[in-house]
């Protein structure tokens, strides 16, 4: 079975995904999010393993916007505590360190070790990427912000552990997949959907009332703009119950009523929280 991510052999999404399936899943590496969707679409991978979410940095609205586009289906969802490590070359002291470089989200968790020893932000696209770059360079004064496992896979010194400023710090991944890879047995307990609301005061009101009518538990509610359509929105939702459920069935069915449109990204068992 074939599973694709973003990011390189090290990543946090690689970390998730064997934790997730196991290590005799084969990973395939991407390097963007719309290459994953892109692989998963054109059936050159089972599944697709995706960030959607992290405690600290919030959202990764990029990904959500690419659920909506994509018809694919949301099957899983995992979740990882992330434990960042400083990592820069052998030899390198913590004190010569002038610059870390490290995803925005990755650099966001650590601003607060990062401030207090005057080490400068440096964004990059991921954080084993990050890694591998500091790693392949000559540059004893640079960090990269990835996890300890980089360290070992591109030999590097670890100059300080868990610098992230919540030790809560978790990300939650989805799994996707093309609707006809969906298995047969497919378990379902929570589900995430997006709709547009219709224009009239209270209408977001309108649609919120019919999950307290039908005793849905709302676990996320959130806006995003349509481009096509300046100061117009698009509202993601989950709630704690599957597809197959009945009080789910009857909610939707009054949604599409109510909103301009409700599609259905995914329904999927409840992952074991790790905090």
């Amino acid at each position: 079975m074939k599973v694709a991510f973003q990011g390189i052999q090290g990543a946090y999404s690689e970390m998730a995904l064997n934790e997730h399936f196991g290590k005799d899943v084969e990973t395939i590496s991407c390097d963007s999010f719309d290459d994953v969707f892109d692989m998963v679409n054109q059936g050159e991978v089972t599944f697709g393993f995706i960030p959607v979410e992290n405690t600290i940095a919030g959202t990764v609205v990029e990904n959500y916007d690419l659920l909506f586009a994509n018809e694919v289906f949301v099957i899983a969802e995992a979740y990882l505590p992330i434990k960042h490590a400083l990592l820069a070359k052998k030899g390198a002291r913590l004190e010569d360190i002038k610059e870390a470089f490290s995803h925005p989200h990755a650099l966001k968790q650590c601003k607060v070790y990062l401030k207090s020893k005057n080490i400068r932000m440096a964004p990059t696209y991921d954080t084993a990427g990050a890694a591998q770059t500091v790693a392949s360079g000559d540059r004893l004064d640079c960090a990269a912000i990835a996890s300890e496992r980089c360290a070992e896979i591109y030999n590097m010194e670890i100059i300080e552990r868990n610098i992230q400023t919540n030790n809560s710090n978790t990300t939650r991944f989805f799994v996707i997949a093309k609707k006809e890879n969906v298995p047969k047995d497919h378990v379902t307990g929570k589900t995430t959907i997006a709709f547009k609301t219709r224009h009239y005061p209270g209408a977001l009101l309108d649609c919120l009332k019919i999950f307290q009518k039908y005793k849905l538990n709302l676990t996320k509610l959130e806006s995003r703009p349509v481009p096509e359509n300046p100061w117009e929105y698009i509202f993601y939702a989950a709630f704690e119950a599957g597809i197959d459920n009945d009080e789910v069935k009857a909610a939707i069915g009054e949604l599409t009523l109510h909103a301009v449109f409700v599609k259905l990204l995914g329904s999927y068992p409840i992952a074991d929280k790790c905090w």
